[in-house]
């Protein structure tokens, strides 16, 4: 009686053990598997150093929502390899489980945000893949291409990937039998990426991947872009900032060439502003690019105060190409942005000048001084050696051309000999080239 005694209560307590096991795991181990709370976050367009800080903060939203699980929605076609690993620590940082939903491409970079997450979900038709490093639009060699490729691999075997499969995202020499042949880049599509091991599902959409992840009825967090964040977007934009660039560079010539419009020095101020300081703000630019696209409008500036040297329109050129290179990712981009802005130059410029020169608000802007024969204007060809040592004050600002008005209210076409003369100053005509009148500011008067 007691040894039946003692075994009823050896089984009670296995029994109240298992009670209470299952009370506190069970719940635990279905709040894994049924997530509660979700983040998606949508990650599109061209990875740039920009996108770090907005992933960064929005996985901090997420953890402070006490959110189970985050979804990254890729669609991209790749970017900067610096932003990609700047994301792989930001991912590496959080204890949330992360998903990358495929949802058209993930290639280059993209491949890269997406092997670093745990899981990896495709949708019809999405590739992943194509990860080969470019340096100046040609194939990085080994010194760059190899840590790159073995960075791909370790991504790989911490998430239990198989990392020759990784490595031949980025290197085209690896071939591996009947996946891949030599120089050929790997390429995923979403039925293969799941047979290989590369994807763990396939879905049709978000919905589908929250069935899978057994999240169907996870309160749903949205990331969010602020204001600053879209913006640094919207002016980094490979198709955007070119344009702000010509049209800045572009107000800043016509200011210069059509003395009064104060508004265009302030809109390419304002635009070289937006484009500087926009890839400044993403981190694509520091404070020597600017410095340098200024030292460049300045030799520019200088070349046109003192004609005829050209030393000065080189370096200014130089400058501000150097510039734009120190603003792009690469050569590619770089020469792009080039070809942007001299397209836009060459095209606006001549119309630009066709439409302000009849308009009523360019000449509201401009004040322009109306040079009739009734106001004591004279055209001068041959009677213009006439002039020279004739005294008289500057009728406009001559930056280096303008017009004088002489002593006896002649007014002349002139220009300087590379000076910056002030409307109202006392000139003097002190010699004739060619078709011009040169004068100089008035030092002595006879």
């Amino acid at each position: 009686m007691k040894q039946y005694n003692a075994t009823s209560k050896k089984w009670i307590v296995l029994l109240m053990l298992f009670i209470f096991c299952w009370s506190v795991f069970l719940p635990a181990a279905y709040a894994d598997e049924a997530p509660q709370k979700v983040m998606i976050i949508t990650v599109d367009d061209a990875v740039e150093l920009g996108l770090s800080s907005y992933l960064e903060r929005n996985i901090k939203a997420a953890e402070d929502a006490g959110a189970d699980l985050i979804i990254l929605e890729l669609d991209t076609p790749g970017g900067r390899v610096d932003a990609a690993q700047d994301i792989k620590r930001v991912l590496y940082s959080t204890g949330i489980k992360t998903v990358a939903l495929v949802k058209d491409q993930a290639l280059s970079a993209g491949a890269y945000i997406a092997m670093c997450c745990d899981q990896i979900a495709m949708m019809p038709g999405s590739t992943l893949g194509d990860a080969e490093m470019l340096v100046n639009g040609e194939r990085a060699d080994e010194k760059y291409l190899g840590p790159w490729r073995e960075e791909f691999a370790a991504i790989a075997e911490d998430k239990g990937r198989n990392p020759e499969i990784a490595k031949a995202f980025v290197d085209r020499d690896i071939a591996i039998e009947g996946i891949v042949e030599k120089d050929k880049l790997l390429t995923l599509t979403p039925q293969r990426a799941l047979e290989l091991g590369m994807a763990d599902t396939i879905v049709e959409n978000r919905e589908a991947l929250l069935t899978w992840l057994g999240a169907d009825e996870a309160e749903l967090l949205y990331s969010e872009m602020n204001g600053a964040e879209k913006i640094t977007r919207f002016i980094t934009h490979p198709n955007v900032a070119p344009v702000l660039l010509a049209v800045g560079i572009l107000c800043l010539v016509f200011e210069f060439l059509v003395p009064g419009i104060g508004v265009l020095a302030v809109a390419g101020i304002l635009l070289l502003a937006l484009y500087f300081g926009g890839h400044m703000i993403a981190g694509m630019a520091s404070w020597f690019a600017l410095l340098l696209f200024l030292a460049g409008i300045i030799l520019c500036v200088l070349e046109i105060l003192i004609p005829g040297f050209g030393i000065f329109a080189l370096g200014g050129i130089g400058c501000i190409v150097g510039s734009i290179f120190l603003t792009t990712p690469d050569m590619a981009t770089a020469l792009k942005y080039l070809a942007i802005v001299l397209l836009i130059m060459v095209v606006a410029a001549p119309i630009l000048l066709k439409l302000f020169s009849k308009s009523k608000v360019f000449d509201r802007l401009l004040v322009r001084e109306r040079l009739t024969t009734e106001d004591g204007y004279v055209a001068g060809r041959k009677e213009q050696a006439a002039y020279i040592g004739r005294y008289g004050t500057a009728a406009t600002t001559l930056r280096p051309a303008g017009t004088v008005e002489l002593d006896d209210g002649t007014r002349i076409d002139v220009v300087t000999a590379g000076e910056f003369i002030q409307k109202g100053e006392a000139v003097q005509v002190v010699r004739k080239d060619g078709t011009w009148l040169i004068v100089e500011k008035r030092r002595t008067q006879e």
